[in-house]
């Protein structure tokens, strides 16, 4: 058990009674564990683990400071100190053994790392997790090895909330009989009775209408799902992993999403780091999209088998507004325009990676009006207000339909304030914005 002082000096009383309990006193290189003397927390946190050891009373602001800055634990400086720090020294030795590696994740990080943690802790008990972070970072891998290390027997079974139509989400989660409404020919049990045993994955929790929230939340805390058309409850074991990239906190205060809904989700709740903060992750990742992309394209004119340093230092500069989807764009992109050669050059990638900056996509060489043909059409007479904003409109609408898969909820997303406003079912806008334009 080596610790290293750092900090005011330690009372050789003190010293002592650490020596004559175990700990070996050595240089902060060689420490597993760093121990910070002095009334006030450092001013710059220690390389962790580390804790901080106070001779007088710990303000509970100071304590606050202080683990927030990385400190594990924050102790007083009397005669418990050394049983103390036995103890946390053989819980630190826990937390490092390593595990299996992880499943899909490359992890090399160390916030990589800390996530692929929390997620072995979550996995080990039942409780709902729900992941937040930003789009491309691996929310859907997240879930998987989360459902991987549960050791439940049964699948897991992913949901697209946004991809299921309102009116046919119920149906698809909690099943129907024979008849329940036109169209059902079949009994059909849904998408949590198939989870039984495993898990159950709600993507893009966020869209979930309101209607549904409330019946969701009743099975989430009875367990029991009742098939549209029947009165009869069975009981389902499933455990539940939410995603979102949106902030739930924000859309409970707007009243888009239920607050009993949000607090039975977010038992346990993991963010996953965005690429920028884990660009010691990026060798690995480009080695990973190397071999995925030749397991794509194995009739590939080229092989290229590594990243030349410059071309590595562009990609780890680069702060990946897309996170790891971006990166396999980028990769992709430079492997399907590559001449020759077995090396990935810096001359390979896109401009905008080598600027270090994100590509500009935005219309402003191109205005969406022109304000002058405007004050052409109110000075001859021929100015239609209607017919422009619906041009407008049917417009936007049908590249949001390019873009979004057809789903109606995603166009609603694509379209911003105008298609969900304050509206408590802005697909249902959409779509009857759609059929208003025959589209």
């Amino acid at each position: 058990m080596s610790i290293a002082l750092l900090g005011a000096p330690l009372p050789a009383a003190r010293r002592k009674a650490l020596a004559a309990a175990g700990h070996e006193l050595v240089s902060p290189q060689r420490a597993t564990l760093r121990v910070h003397v002095g009334v006030r927390p450092p001013p710059r946190a220690p390389r962790p683990p580390w804790i901080w050891a106070s001779p007088a009373a710990i303000a509970p602001a100071d304590a606050a400071i202080a683990v927030l800055a990385g400190a594990y634990d924050v102790v007083a400086l009397d005669d418990t100190l050394p049983a103390i720090l036995a103890r946390r020294l053989a819980e630190l030795s826990v937390s490092r053994d390593q595990g299996p590696p992880p499943v899909g994740f490359i992890a090399e990080s160390a916030a990589a790392k800390r996530v692929i943690a929390d997620l072995d802790r979550a996995a080990r008990t039942s409780m709902a997790v729900l992941l937040t972070g930003e789009t491309g970072t691996g929310k859907d891998l997240a879930a998987r090895h989360l459902h991987a290390r549960s050791g439940r027997t049964g699948d897991l079974v992913p949901i697209n909330c946004a991809a299921v139509p309102n009116e046919l989400i119920e149906g698809e989660l909690f099943g129907y009989v024979r008849g329940a409404f036109s169209g059902a020919v079949a009994d059909y049990d849904g998408l949590l009775h198939a989870a039984s045993h495993g898990t159950v994955f709600l993507d893009e929790v966020d869209d979930t209408p309101k209607t549904l929230q409330i019946k969701l939340l009743r099975v989430l805390e009875d367990h029991v799902v009742s098939r549209l058309g029947e009165s009869e409850w069975r009981e389902v074991d499933f455990r539940v992993v939410a995603a979102t990239n949106r902030n739930l906190d924000d859309l409970v205060r707007r009243g888009e999403f239920g607050a009993d809904l949000y607090q039975r989700l977010a038992i346990v709740r993991i963010e996953l780091p965005p690429l920028r903060d884990r660009t010691d992750d990026i060798p690995e990742l480009c080695a990973h999209l190397l071999a995925r992309f030749y397991r794509e394209e194995p009739a590939s004119p080229h092989r290229v088998t590594a990243l030349t340093r410059p071309a590595l230092a562009a990609l780890q500069r680069y702060p990946w507004p897309g996170n790891v989807r971006e990166l396999r764009n980028v990769i992709f992109q430079s492997l399907v325009n590559k001449r020759a050669g077995d090396d990935l050059l810096l001359s390979d990638l896109p401009e905008h990676v080598i600027r270090g900056a994100p590509a500009d996509r935005s219309t402003a060489a191109s205005p969406l009006f022109d304000r002058s043909a405007i004050a052409k059409l109110l000075d001859e007479g021929r100015m239609n207000l209607k017919s422009l904003r619906d041009d407008l409109e049917k417009t936007a609408l049908e590249l949001a339909v390019a873009r979004s898969g057809g789903s109606p909820t995603r166009i609603a997303r694509l379209l911003g304030e105008v298609g969900r406003g304050a509206s408590r079912d802005p697909a249902g806008t959409v779509r009857a914005m759609l059929r208003r334009h025959g589209l």
